[in-house]
Order: structure tokens, then sequence, then C-alpha cells
């Protein structure tokens, strides 16, 4: 175990036991998870870094990058109020140099977390494109649905995934021309349900395949070690997703409304927000919801399995040296219990071999006749 991974164990702790609010945008722990997050950090090798209990949400993503650049061409042919814009150039493409320094530091971090999230290339390149993105719905917890939601209209589902964007969305049904025309560069709307995600560090690569083991055995089948220089990383993961696009902004309102609300500080000019059209019905959003809940109590139930399989083997593996094999190699609950009943069985059959050796000698010392001795003999002449 290395001095680095103690440290950063011992801050993470007391960062979890103090009032000050995570990086996360709740700012603490999912509930849900706290029992089991105590019992992986209760082990020597283990140090969780990051978590999710599970959650719905919608999600706007950001303008992606031939966007990003057409906005930003758009904006430099706009004729500027300053007519000293152009005095100095040297400063001007300075100010253009740190900007892209910027972008690309940001970049960095993008596909860090993409990493982070999905090692899959896709997700990596879907990060890098990532400009902005929006969370307009995340719940931890699954969608409540009342009798009186269903006994009225489904647009309690726009109120509900859509937030205070609700307003900019528009019907499929009231939607008008070609839905698909230049959706490969609009902006989507994504309806998301996502499993429990741990993240953890282990102290040694031999302690993260364990692990790994027993997530696996647990139905965490998308878990893996996470590519590191640095440290030995863990993602435990499951197949318990939904991903669907259900809603887009034109690529061409988008990149207006940018353009628009950029100048809108020089020559207050305020338009209306474009608007989010709905690619899906409301039955079928409607649909995403109950699988999403059916999905959840899944994640639940998966997550009470890992728990108790992590209880037995993890507390058990947290003293190894009492439980080396006869060649010196770690052994699992049930290995171990084989081994000390072979070793009984041997014990007692040496026992009883050495118990029937003890009748034959004594047998043997009666039949034998004393040898006299040489003062015996004399006597008897």
């Amino acid at each position: 175990m290395s001095d680095g991974f103690t440290l950063r164990k011992k801050a993470i702790l007391i960062a979890l036991n103090s009032d000050t609010p995570d990086k996360s945008p709740k700012g603490y722990v999912d509930e849900p998870l706290l029992p089991l997050i105590m019992l992986v950090n209760s082990h020597k090798d283990y140090v969780t870094t990051s978590s999710c209990s599970g959650r719905i949400c919608t999600y706007l993503e950001g303008l992606n990058e031939s966007s990003a650049i057409e906005l930003k061409q758009q904006q430099r042919s706009e004729p500027q109020e300053d007519s000293n814009h152009n005095t100095d150039r040297r400063s001007k493409d300075k100010e253009e140099e740190e900007e892209e320094e910027e972008e690309e530091e940001e970049e960095e971090a993008q596909i860090a977390a993409g990493y982070a999230e999905n090692t899959s290339l896709a997700a990596v390149e879907a990060a890098k494109r990532a400009k902005g993105g929006q969370w307009l719905y995340v719940s931890h917890e699954s969608i409540v649905i009342t009798p009186e939601q269903d006994s009225r209209d489904q647009h309690w589902i726009i109120d509900t995934l859509f937030g205070s964007e609700a307003h900019r969305v528009v019907l499929m049904e009231d939607a008008m021309g070609d839905r698909t025309a230049d959706m490969a560069k609009a902006q989507l709307v994504y309806f998301k349900f996502e499993p429990m995600i741990l993240h953890i560090e282990a102290a040694t690569p031999t302690a993260a395949k364990t692990f790994l083991n027993h997530s696996l055995f647990s139905g965490y089948r998308n878990s893996g070690i996470l590519p590191s220089a640095k440290r030995t990383m863990l993602a435990i993961r499951s197949t318990l997703k939904i991903d669907a696009p259900i809603a887009y902004i034109p690529s061409t309102a988008s990149s207006a409304h940018a353009a628009t609300t950029t100048l809108t500080s020089m020559n207050t000019i305020v338009e209306p927000e474009p608007k989010i059209h709905l690619i899906v019905s409301l039955s079928y959003l409607r649909l995403l919801i109950e699988m999403s809940n059916d999905k959840f109590r899944m994640n639940t139930a998966q997550m009470s399995r890992f728990e108790k399989r992590l209880t037995e083997h993890l507390k058990e593996e947290s003293d190894k040296s009492a439980k080396k094999g006869d060649q010196g190699e770690w052994e699992d609950k049930d290995a171990r219990r084989e081994r000390k009943r072979r070793e009984g069985l041997l014990k007692q059959q040496e026992a009883a071999k050495a118990r029937a050796r003890v009748p034959k000698q004594e047998e043997m010392l009666t039949e034998q006749p004393i040898p006299s001795s040489p003062q015996d003999k004399q006597i008897e002449q």
C-alpha cells in the first residue's frame, strides 16, 4: 500500500465526515448509498471517490463543435459599435489565443469526464463535442404518478421533465414540417435513466481485481478498471440504462439565439427563446418514465445484493494474514473452509493410527522373554 493512497483516503474520509458540501450538484452523498460507501471505506485497501445511487434525468446537450465555429464566425462578421476595435490587432490576437487555450483545457477536462463516466470511444467523443449543456430535470428517486395525474391530460410530463423550460416545448403533434431535417446538427434533449455508479480507488492492482470480481458476480457487468498512470481506479456499473433522444432545438434557431444573446448587452435586443421540439409523443414519454421506475426497483435490489456480498467477503478479507493457504496464496471463504476440512480429516487419521500402534507395542512386550543377567546364571549353577 503506497503512502499516496493512504493520504488520499484520509483526506476523502475527512471530507465525507464534514458538513461542507462536496463538488457534486447535490453537494452530498446519496442516502441510499451511505451503507455501501461506509462498508467499502472500512476496508484498508479501498476508498470511494465519487458515487451516484441512480437517477432519472433530461439533458439538453450543448452546441456541437461545428455550430460553435459557425457562431464564432458569425459574431466576428457582425459590425461592432466600438470604432477602436481594430486599433490593437496584436492585443486581439492574444485574446483569441487565450480563448483557444481555455477551450483546449476545457476539452481535456471534458474528455477526462467522459472516461470517468464511460470508457467507450463514443462517450469520449460526445464529451469533446459538448459545449455548455444543461440539466433540465434530475431525480434520484422514481417518479411518482398519482391517480390525479392519471385522470387528466398528460401535460404534467412536460412540466416534470423540462422544468423551467417547459414553456418552450412544442408537442410532436403541433410541430410543422419535416422534423428530421437538420437534426444531425441540432441540440438534442435526452431522457436518461442511469443506474448506480461507484468510483473506487484501490491500494493495489490485486485488490482492484478482487473487488472487480465481487462486482461482476453481483451483476455489475459493465464494471472495469479505469486506465490511470498514477492510481488504480475502479468504476462499478450495471447495464440498467436508458438513453433516448426525445426533443431537439433546430441548429439555426439555437445559433441565432446565441448570437443575439451576445449582442444583447450592446444593442439591448431581446429575442424570443428558441423552441424545443418533441420528436416523441407524450405516451412514449410516459412509457420511458414507467420503464425507469421499474429499473429503479431493479437497481435498488441489485445494490442490496452487492452490499450483502461485500459484507460477507470484504470484512473477512480485511485480515488476509490469517487466511493464507498451504502455498502462501490468498484464499476466499469457500477455499479456506475446504482446506480446514482436509486438515481436520488428516489429523483424525493420524490420531487413529497413533492409537492403533499403542496396543501392538504392549502385546509385543508381554510375549518376549526377559533375558537373564550373568549374575542369575551364577546363582543357578
